[in-house]
């Protein structure tokens, strides 16, 4: 059942969630410097399940899901969202008998762009978006550029997502913490977004090119854009969230979807939408 703003009456009651685009494109231009050029994309892994645990009302059928990081690309600097995650925390997900995908050269890869990168952003502290960084042989050279929200800090101290990857307060303090209200412009022409709901510290990713296009990383509201078109959430049993508040991110998203056309959303696991994105021009799919 049903109504207006609520979707399963007798278990979640949608939380509206009101983030102002006007500011965020105001904050974008807040920084002085270049605005970035372009958006790389790198998938590292791929997770496959059934429709049916990816969206509410999914079939059987088997959806391809990529685990990945994305690189924003100025003149002469880039910065990284996320990091991915390393073959032994990728295989902590899956059964001895049942590994699923992993390109080892991918995260090769990654890895480089992750050393050469000026600044590392983690929207979140699972794993297969913080990993890279946490689990890294030089993390302390890394973390010295990472930037970590105050909630993903303690997330990471005192509900890691696997315990193999559990944290000490002193290599938590290597990171660059900070805390902020409702959005945070980290860099020319990249805004942070504020939504905790798929986990508490998570956070989505607004990024101004110097051409005028707009991309908004919407991360893990949705695992693909089918969750914002039909403002549905996943049906995973595993996945914790303030499912509320999900949906609430789920219908400003899809009132973005319908009426910002300069503006391209990415979504962190869909695989079919990065291979459009790609095809289109939106992003690249080669690490600087």
């Amino acid at each position: 059942m049903s109504v207006a703003g609520v979707t399963d009456v007798a278990e979640v009651r949608e939380v509206p969630f009101t983030a102002d685009l006007s500011a965020i494109r105001r904050l974008a231009g807040l920084l002085p410097g270049a605005w970035p050029v372009s958006v790389n994309a790198v998938r590292i892994a791929a997770s496959v399940r059934p429709n049916r645990v990816v969206i509410e009302g999914g079939d059987d059928t088997p959806i391809t899901m990529p685990r990945t990081a994305f690189q924003v690309v100025y003149p002469d600097s880039t910065v990284m969202i996320d990091s991915g995650m390393d073959r032994e925390t990728h295989d902590s997900f899956s059964t001895p008998d049942k590994r699923e995908p992993y390109f080892p050269e991918a995260f090769a890869r990654l890895q480089k762009a992750l050393d050469d990168a000026r600044m590392i952003v983690l929207t979140h502290f699972h794993a297969d978006h913080a990993a890279g960084v946490t689990q890294a042989a030089n993390f302390s050279d890394l973390a010295k550029k990472t930037f970590v929200s105050v909630e993903t800090a303690r997330c990471l101290l005192n509900t890691p997502h696997k315990p193999h990857l559990a944290m000490s307060a002193e290599k938590i303090n290597q990171f660059i913490i900070f805390d902020y209200g409702d959005y945070y412009p980290i860099a020319p022409g990249i805004v942070l977004i504020k939504a905790a709901g798929h986990s508490t510290d998570h956070q989505m990713v607004y990024i101004a090119l110097q051409s005028g296009r707009e991309i908004l990383h919407s991360v893990d509201v949705g695992w693909v854009l089918e969750n914002i078109a039909q403002v549905k959430g996943k049906a995973a049993p595993w996945v914790k969230e303030d499912k509320g508040a999900v949906l609430g991110q789920l219908r400003w998203l899809n009132t973005i979807l319908l009426t910002e056309r300069n503006i391209s959303l990415l979504v962190t696991h869909d695989d079919a939408l990065i291979d459009a994105a790609i095809k289109n021009g939106t992003i690249g799919d080669e690490l600087k």
